[in-house]
């Protein structure tokens, strides 16, 4: 019975981790998506306004992280930004987002890129984004 007790709470054991983690990877799936998706709005002086923010899309496409600029929302304007490649196991599934802050000091907001633990910085030239080196 003892043994019979052991395997019953062995199984148990893997049945709930296996379901917790097939729960996080569900929660993941329905908020970002695959591939991996992220959308924000914000005026960052990209011929755009409050009535008419650019819009961003971050993506993790096949392990490679790649941003859409629509400045002031038109899809004529686009700008491609292209990030690192992401490597490890499931690196297709890492969410990607962004935001925007004053990073350097110059008045304008500059694009913050975030990947898990690490921060990538886009710096705002007036017209478009410009990778931090």
């Amino acid at each position: 019975f003892v043994g019979v007790g052991m395997l019953a709470a062995l199984v148990l054991f893997l049945v709930c981790n296996w379901a917790g983690s097939a729960w996080q990877a569900h929660q993941i799936d329905a908020q970002f998506g695959y591939p991996r998706t992220y959308q924000v709005d914000a005026v960052v002086g990209h011929d755009d306004s409050q009535a008419h923010p650019s819009h961003f899309i971050f993506l993790n496409l096949h392990a490679h992280v790649t941003i859409v600029e629509l400045p002031g929302g038109d899809i004529t304007h686009a700008r491609i930004y292209s990030g690192p490649t992401l490597f490890g196991p499931d690196a297709d599934k890492i969410p990607v987002t962004g935001s925007f802050e004053e990073v350097n000091g110059d008045g304008k907001l500059d694009m913050v890129v975030h990947i898990q633990e690490q921060t990538l910085i886009f710096l705002n030239d007036g017209s478009k984004f410009v990778p931090q080196g």
